[in-house]
């Protein structure tokens, strides 16, 4: 009895025992998965785009380091002495001026697109400080009357030719050509040295991928100017352009019955071709070329005649002080927008000079 007693003692004890440990015993962890995280990608930057004040050509930022460099303007000779010219297809705007003995020359203006070398560099002419003032920068030229370098001169631009040139490496002479026609300039190099002393040139004509000649005008196939003593037409065709993938729509320049053509072979050509009615001032008298014509554009205001893109239509110019740029008006008084590109500007002294639009056949006028 005792004996079964005591085992059953022995008994209860082992069972207490046992359930104590199995109480304090902690569950097993189960792991848990850790969730995938999905790193969505840094979206892509959107694009910033320079537009060339010049020209309205759009260029992606830091592609086009000219962009941030001041203007080039140049006096370049148009007679067939000096051509062929250099790089005037690389001009953001060429303006054709009237010149004694019913002659006339070129001022183009670089910016966007900047050559290696530029010439022939002729003298200055009254008119060209009205034109050069708004686009700041350097203007180059090779003497002239002090009447004119003076009004060159306080346009506050750097006014560098020969003569200013002398230490620096700028200018040169061009050894197959004869005296007058023979000087030419480093272009890039005039505007590296002159980058921190100008800015870049403000905007002047008003640009759209659609121009206000194709949007309201009518067709034309080409236009000509009579001056005294020269012809500049300008015949629709097409052309290729640093700007632009492929050919495209253009303004072929010819002069005095043959194609323009600048050193290298290629045709002058432009996207769009302005005529303005000037009137001009006779009163400066050289004692040996005759009166100097001066075309009237400050604080004035005239009619103009613009072709874009094959199309043209009448507007209006005006201008303001010196250092104001010419303004292109429809005859309602809206801005008159140029196609995107180059532009030349046919300054036709009236009344000697004289327009001639060509239509296409049984269209007879705008």
């Amino acid at each position: 009895m005792r004996a079964l007693k005591m085992s059953s003692l022995f008994l209860i004890a082992t069972l207490t025992i046992s359930g104590c440990t199995a109480a304090e015993e902690e569950p097993v962890a189960t792991a848990t998965p850790s969730p995938v995280v999905t790193q969505e990608p840094e979206p892509e930057p959107e694009p910033i785009y320079v537009t060339a004040a010049l020209t309205g050509v759009e260029y992606l930022e830091g592609e086009n380091l000219f962009l941030e460099l001041p203007a080039i303007s140049a006096k370049i000779d148009n007679t067939s002495a000096g051509r062929p010219q250099l790089a005037l297809n690389d001009a953001d705007i060429v303006y054709v001026t009237r010149v004694e003995v019913g002659l006339t020359r070129l001022l183009p203006v670089w910016h966007s697109r900047m050559p290696e070398a530029i010439g022939p560099v002729r003298s200055v002419r009254p008119v060209d400080a009205a034109i050069v003032d708004p686009f700041h920068g350097v203007f180059v030229y090779s003497g002239g009357q002090v009447p004119f370098k003076s009004a060159a001169t306080r346009t506050g631009l750097v006014i560098s030719d020969e003569d200013t040139e002398m230490n620096n490496d700028t200018y040169f002479r061009e050894s197959t050509r004869k005296a007058p026609w023979n000087l030419f300039f480093r272009a890039q190099s005039l505007q590296e040295l002159y980058s921190e002393e100008q800015p870049v040139p403000q905007a002047g004509f008003a640009f759209d991928l659609i121009s206000t000649a194709v949007g309201e005008g009518v067709v034309a196939n080409g236009l000509s100017v009579n001056y005294p003593q020269m012809k500049s037409a300008w015949d629709l065709g097409t052309a290729n352009f640093p700007w632009a993938m492929g050919l495209q729509t253009a303004w072929l320049r010819s002069q005095d019955g043959t194609p323009h053509i600048q050193f290298g072979g290629d045709q002058v050509a432009a996207k769009n071709v302005v005529v303005m009615e000037v009137v001009h001032d006779l009163s400066f008298v050289d004692p040996k070329y005759g009166a100097i014509p001066k075309a009237k554009l400050e604080n004035n205001e005239g009619i103009a005649h613009v072709f874009s893109d094959g199309y043209y239509i009448e507007g209006t110019w005006s201008k303001g002080s010196s250092e104001d740029p010419i303004k292109l008006a429809t005859s309602s008084g809206q801005e008159l927008k140029l196609a995107v590109g180059n532009t030349w500007v046919e300054m036709m002294d009236i009344p000697k000079s004289k327009l001639t639009i060509e239509y296409p056949e049984g269209q007879t006028e705008g």
